[in-house]
């Protein structure tokens, strides 16, 4: 692996870490509960953003997928330079899997807010740490997550095909088809 693309690839992991947290902190509400709507000053008030509180946690669990990502992706990329197994051709692993973990913290963060709290819940009666750390934990284990997943999902909608009509011989044809003389 040519050494530019090694410092290229890993000052983008360290640049992505900074955004990451930063963006985190700026998200995270000064205290509990949570306002029903605040605004948010990026740069130095240079952006500034209105958010409800449920938007802002949908940011939260986006970010936090990422950064659990993030985790997996930088450890990976450490264990295999240092054992001198890293390939060019892992680079848009490396690349997407933020991407992956923002896009399973979301999908968990919707099994939970839609199905496992009561539907009297609001946002503010959340926990934000809640939401992150579950976040972080779908980003992080995000292979495992969604290899099990399909393992779920493989089971429980397992479709029973029925036979088809040219294969169907006499003896289990339906009583109408048997032809009685």
């Amino acid at each position: 692996m040519p050494t530019r693309w090694v410092v290229t690839f890993g000052s983008y992991l360290l640049a992505l870490n900074l955004a990451l947290v930063y963006v985190l902190v700026k998200m995270w509400p000064g205290r509990l509960p949570v306002d029903e709507q605040s605004e948010i000053a990026f740069f130095w008030g240079l952006v500034n953003v209105k958010l409800w509180v449920e938007t802002r946690y949908l940011l939260i669990v986006a970010v936090t997928g990422a950064l659990g990502s993030y985790i997996h992706l930088a450890t990976s990329f450490a264990d295999y330079l240092g054992n001198r197994q890293f390939y060019k051709s892992w680079g848009w692993w490396y690349l997407l899997r933020p991407f992956i973990g923002t896009a399973l913290a979301l999908l968990f963060y919707f099994a939970i807010r839609g199905g496992l709290l009561t539907a009297n819940a609001s946002a503010k009666d959340v926990s934000p740490y809640g939401l992150a750390a579950v976040a972080g934990l779908a980003g992080l284990f995000s292979k495992q997550a969604a290899d099990k997943l399909n393992e779920v999902f493989e089971a429980l909608f397992q479709v029973e095909h029925p036979p088809r009509a040219d294969k169907l011989s006499v003896s289990n044809a339906p009583a109408s088809e048997q032809g009685s003389e």
